[in-house]
C-alpha cells in the first residue's frame, strides 16, 4: 500500500543538469564554483567538479550568482522566483525575473530556503538516514534491538518522507514484545508559508495490544518559525484509521488529527541536531478516545555522514485493547546511524 501512494505521490521530473557555472563568494573573500542543488535548514548544497557535492553553511555566504532559475523562500512566507545576478552587496542577493531588470533585494539572512527549478528526477534529489542500536542486560537476560531508517526527497512546490522505526524487546522469561511505525507524507507548500499534507500511516504494539493499525490522512499546516537555525511547524486536519487489535474485531473509525513538529539545527563542526514531533488524534467517532504520537531525535555527527543518535518515542491510547499491559508505551535509544 505505501509503495503504491508513494508512487502516486512522488513527482517525476526529467533529470536535467545545469552548468557548474554558479558562484558563492564566502565572508572572508574566498570563491567557490559550482551547481547550486538548493538551500534547505541553513546548508547551501553546492555540486563542485573538484569535491563532489559539499554542504555549505548559509550563515557563512556573502553572496550568490547564478544563471539558474531559482524559488527563493523568505522568513516571511514570501517566495520569488529569477536569477540571482552577480554585482549585489555582500549580505544580499538579487532575483531577477526575466523582463524585471530591477528584481528584488533580498538579505541573505531572510532566506531560508532555495530551490533551483529543473535542478534533477527523484532519484537524484533523495536524502536518507539508517540507524542501529542494541543493548543487553544480564540479570534477567534482556535484550533490545532499535532499527530506523528513512528517505525524502524536496522540489520546488511539494516535499515527501517515508520514515520507519521498530524495536524488538526480550526477556529471560519469553516474552518478546516489539512495536513498529512506518509513515509516508507528503507536503505541498502553499504562498505565506502555508502547506497541504496527506499522510499514510502502518504500525503496531504489543503493549498496546495492537496488531495493526492503518492511517490516511489529509491537513492543512502552517510554518510557525523559520530561520536559518529553527523550525516550527504545525498542522490539523482529519484521518481514517482502521484498527485490529489482539482482543477485539476489526473497528473503523474517523479521528482529528492536531500536530506540531519543531527542528534545531546546526552545521557548525561537529553537526548537532534536535527535532521534536507531537501529534494528537481525538476520535470523533469513538466518544472519550484520545491517541497521541511523540518522537524526540537528537543527533551528533562523529565523522563525516556518522552520527550518535539519542531519541525517545511515547504512544498512548485511552482506549488501549483490554488485555494490553498498559495504555502507554514510550522508550529511550542510543544508537549508531549513517545519512546519505
Amino acid at each position: 500500500m505505501l509503495f503504491v501512494l508513494a508512487a502516486a505521490l512522488a513527482p517525476v521530473t526529467p533529470v536535467l543538469a545545469a552548468p557548474k557555472t554558479d558562484i558563492i563568494v564566502f565572508r572572508n573573500g574566498d570563491r567557490l564554483t559550482g551547481e547550486i542543488k538548493g538551500l534547505e535548514k541553513g546548508r547551501l548544497e553546492l555540486s563542485t567538479d573538484t569535491a563532489g557535492t559539499v554542504d555549505i553553511e548559509w550563515d557563512k555566504i556573502a553572496s550568490v550568482q547564478t544563471t539558474q532559475y531559482l524559488d527563493v523562500e523568505t522568513t516571511t512566507g514570501a517566495r520569488f522566483f529569477g536569477k540571482a545576478p552577480p554585482g549585489e552587496a555582500a549580505g544580499s542577493m538579487r532575483v531577477i525575473v526575466t523582463g524585471e531588470p530591477e528584481g528584488q533585494v533580498l538579505p541573505m539572512a531572510d532566506v531560508v530556503r532555495i530551490a533551483p527549478i529543473d535542478q534533477g528526477g527523484l532519484i537524484k534529489r533523495l536524502d536518507g538516514y539508517v540507524t542501529a542500536g542494541f543493548s543487553y542486560a544480564q540479570a534477567n537476560n534482556e535484550t533490545d534491538l532499535n532499527f530506523s531508517g528513512g528517505l525524502s526527497s524536496r522540489d520546488e512546490v511539494r516535499q515527501w518522507t517515508l520514515d520507519g522505526q521498530t524495536t524488538i524487546n526480550s526477556r529471560s522469561d519469553d516474552r518478546t514484545t516489539s512495536m513498529y511505525d512506518v509513515t509516508l507524507a507528503n507536503r505541498r507548500f502553499l504562498p505565506e508559508r502555508w502547506f497541504a499534507q496527506g499522510f499514510g500511516t502502518v504500525q503496531g504494539n504489543d503493549e498496546l495490544g495492537l496488531d495493526i493499525r492503518e492511517v490516511l490522512g489529509l491537513g492543512l499546516g502552517r510554518f510557525i518559525v523559520q530561520t536559518g537555525h529553527n523550525e516550527w511547524s504545525a498542522v490539523a486536519g482529519l484521518a481514517g484509521v482502521r484498527e485490529n487489535f489482539q482482543s477485539e474485531e476489526t473497528q473503523n473509525s474517523l479521528e482529528g488529527v492536531i500536530g506540531t513538529e519543531y527542528s534545531y539545527f546546526r552545521y557548525d563542526t561537529p553537526k548537532r541536531s534536535v527535532d521534536l514531533g507531537l501529534a494528537v488524534f481525538p476520535s470523533l467517532t469513538q466518544s472519550g478516545r484520545v491517541r497521541a504520537e511523540a518522537q524526540l531525535e537528537s543527533r551528533f555527527e562523529i565523522v563525516k555522514d556518522l552520527f550518535f543518535e539519542v531519541s525517545g518515542y511515547g504512544s498512548y491510547d485511552s482506549e488501549a485493547d483490554p488485555s494490553a499491559p498498559s495504555n502507554t508505551d514510550y522508550g529511550v535509544v542510543t544508537s549508531l546511524g549513517y545519512s546519505f
